[in-house]
């Protein structure tokens, strides 16, 4: 059975309190049982605010810091993938450069590197007798596209850039997709509706390249997660769920299918889509962690929960 969560981890750098690296160490570890994948989002580069230029910008010990947490609980000594953003230039807190990334249990999963990409470099697919492949791996989907890298004209900014990563167990592929697509906050009404129909067409775009994977093969595995930052129901989650792609979320009991809290008020905004081979027994667990923190509690360490697929239609290695 396959195991994958996606986090976000808040702005989470190398700089943070130790105690909070020990808490998702714990989380990651012990609540959500050492997934085989983990897709995180807003991963921060080491030095954060100026000077800033227009160069990648990597995260590498974050996220060292962040496995060794996990093997201190007792997780597994997982693996990491990202594409350095290049600085200022992915959205979020200015000078943070926030990016999602994936680590991996390399026991479970084979990870084949493949092209090198940069933060510029779109992935494409390739196709042979054994099925779909992807071009770059890791590698950044559509990155130039106003819809991510920002139009002034339509009043859209730069935002995080998707990555799609290929795995294999078993003999058999698996497509990750890890997103964080355009924030809600906005001052305005108007600057409101200008990021939805920036969601809106990030979903589209993620959803194309999912359905020309379909396209290829049917039946092939593919994961679409991570902060979507809309709902079930919304324009953003209907464009990028289309007619094949399950959202896991629909499946969570009636009262417990959020991640977060506004302004006291529950919200579902990080999701988990599945392709129909990915259906058979396929279940969704959400920890209310932090949304649920009763009052003087510790700080929690993010403002979001995880959320854990269990996927029986993909096997994996023990």
């Amino acid at each position: 059975m396959l195991t994958i969560a996606t986090f976000n981890l808040c702005n989470l750098s190398a700089t943070a309190a130790p105690a909070r690296f020990e808490r998702f160490g714990a989380i990651i570890a012990q609540d959500l049982q050492g997934p085989a994948i983990v897709a995180v989002q807003e991963v921060m580069q080491e030095n954060p605010g100026p000077p800033r230029a227009p160069v990648p910008v990597p995260a590498d010990a974050a996220y060292q810091t962040l496995i060794g947490a996990v093997t201190g609980a007792g997780g597994p000594a997982y693996a990491y993938r990202e594409i350095p953003p290049l600085a200022d230039q992915d959205g979020g807190m200015a000078g943070a450069n926030i990016r999602v990334g994936v680590l991996f249990d390399p026991k479970r999963l084979r990870f084949s590197d493949r092209g090198a990409a940069g933060p510029e470099d779109s992935v494409g697919i390739r196709f042979s007798g054994d099925g779909p492949s992807l071009t770059r791996n890791p590698g950044r989907i559509v990155p130039a596209h106003p819809a991510f890298a920002g139009d002034a004209h339509r009043h859209w900014a730069p935002s995080r850039k998707a990555l799609a990563a290929e795995f294999e167990a078993e003999g058999r592929r698996l497509f990750v997709i890890v997103c964080h697509f355009k924030s809600m906050r906005a001052l305005t009404r108007r600057v409101q509706d200008y990021a939805k129909k920036q969601r809106h067409a990030q979903a589209e775009l993620i959803h194309g390249f999912a359905g020309d994977l379909l396209a290829c093969d049917p039946d092939a595995a593919i994961v679409i997660l991570g902060d979507l930052n809309d709902v079930p129901g919304s324009r953003t989650l209907k464009a990028l769920k289309g007619s094949r792609f399950h959202n896991l979320l629909d499946d969570a009991p009636r009262g417990q299918a959020y991640t977060r809290r506004h302004g006291g008020q529950p919200q579902a905004l990080d999701h988990i889509l599945i392709s129909p081979a990915l259906r058979r027994g396929a279940a969704l667990r959400i920890p209310h962690l932090h949304s649920d923190a009763a009052p003087g509690s510790p700080e929690p360490a993010s403002d979001h929960d995880p959320v854990l697929a269990l996927l029986p239609a993909f096997a994996v290695g023990a």
